[in-house]
């Protein structure tokens, strides 16, 4: 599965867990693919890959930099991690 279907069914999945995914316009190299908005005022940074894939050394340096501010991100690779996370997180 490649990974724009990766976060196609990441923004389903969401959706009818109740939830809100948006797509982050990339201004800054390494920002993570969707902010999503969970019941309850949970918010999460996601970084989606397709199986196999890798993290770019931007991507490293941005989740590094969001993580020293306290801001984790997640990264999901493939649609079985996908399926998982929102499983947790409904």
């Amino acid at each position: 599965m490649r990974e724009a279907a990766v976060e196609a069914l990441l923004h389903r999945l969401v959706k009818a867990a109740g939830g809100l995914s948006f797509k982050l316009a990339p201004t800054v190299k390494g920002m993570p693919d969707r902010l999503v908005l969970m019941p309850g005022g949970r918010m999460y940074l996601v970084e989606l890959k397709a199986v196999g894939g890798r993290l770019s050394p931007a991507q490293l340096l941005w989740h590094t930099r969001a993580a020293q501010l306290g801001t984790p991100v997640t990264v999901l690779t493939g649609p079985d991690q996908v399926r998982a996370w929102v499983a947790r997180h409904r």
